[in-house]
């Protein structure tokens, strides 16, 4: 078997722990950084592709390129994210079928086949508590000055609020939960699992989600997220939790903060509404809890 071969198969767990930790670290973080490579690459070409366009001299090229500036931006950075994902997906398709077997195997013997109200529901309260903690959470960070206090967060706060709200709806609420989670979820999170604890997993795994966004904030606020994510693909299973939740905390945030929809909230109101979230995410979260229970494989 080539390495390329050995990067893309899903190893078990009893293999993986004869291995060294190098091989192991290499196994985990590989891919991670053959998507980055790619992404960047495609990130560089397709920014030298419209600087091209708008240095041709074509007068409604170039007007139409300085008119939607930040929504071009935005396709292309959902372009990129795309091709990444793309690039490294027979490893990702490796893990999502090796994880749906497993949790075939594991929920066979407890749900029941066809049963639409009980997978409505879960569905329901997944989506529950990624509106209410995504609302919480953002109403906490910013009433407690973090957000405002990194600039870099500023920078990307205002070219995400710049693209066109349709395309925003379309990025930020399919491409970017879809991909993301491919990769930190679907490929990183089930490795991390077979070489340490499924505890370790969720932490490592989140802690590096955060990281990704490359700002202060959107680190501290992904890496909360990213956390109960992990727990929740964990404790239900199946790729669909982990995107309708990471899908669902977008949407909310971008849809409630477009044109500074939430910015006439008094600080007592946005405590208040603060805390309401926050103790509904809690709720739906032990109510979850209480139908799943997390085991170490």
């Amino acid at each position: 078997m080539t390495f390329w071969k050995s990067m893309i198969y899903r190893w078990d767990k009893e293999t993986l722990r004869l291995w060294p930790s190098l091989k192991k670290s290499a196994y985990m973080l590989l891919p991670l950084l053959f998507y980055f490579c790619i992404h960047d690459a495609a990130e560089l070409l397709l920014w030298a592709s419209m600087d091209y366009v708008v240095r041709s001299g074509n007068e409604q090229a170039v007007a139409f390129v300085s008119k939607h500036a930040d929504t071009l931006r935005g396709i292309i950075n959902g372009a990129v994210i795309l091709i990444g994902t793309a690039v490294i997906w027979p490893a990702i398709g490796n893990e999502l079928r090796g994880e749906e077997e497993t949790v075939f195997k594991q929920k066979s013997n407890t749900e029941k086949p066809g049963d639409i109200a009980g997978t409505a529901t879960k569905y329901a309260m997944v989506l529950g508590i990624s509106f209410s903690l995504a609302i919480g959470l953002n109403l906490v960070l910013t009433q407690i000055g973090f957000v405002q206090s990194s600039e870099s967060f500023d920078a990307v706060y205002r070219q995400q609020y710049g693209v066109q709200f349709v395309m925003g709806l379309l990025l930020y609420g399919v491409v970017s939960p879809f991909a993301e989670e491919a990769v930190f979820r679907g490929l990183l999170y089930n490795r991390m699992k077979r070489c340490f604890s499924t505890r370790v997993a969720i932490g490592l795994s989140a802690l590096l989600f955060g990281c990704y966004h490359g700002n202060i904030v959107q680190a501290v606020y992904g890496t909360m997220l990213g956390i109960v994510i992990a727990y929740l693909y964990e404790i239900i299973g199946g790729f669909e939790i982990p995107v309708l939740f990471h899908s669902m905390a977008n949407i909310s945030v971008y849809a409630l903060g477009y044109q500074n929809r939430m910015s006439g909230l008094s600080p007592s109101v946005a405590w208040i509404m603060a805390a309401a979230a926050l103790l509904i995410a809690v709720v739906l979260f032990l109510y979850i809890r209480r139908e799943y229970k997390l085991t170490e494989p």
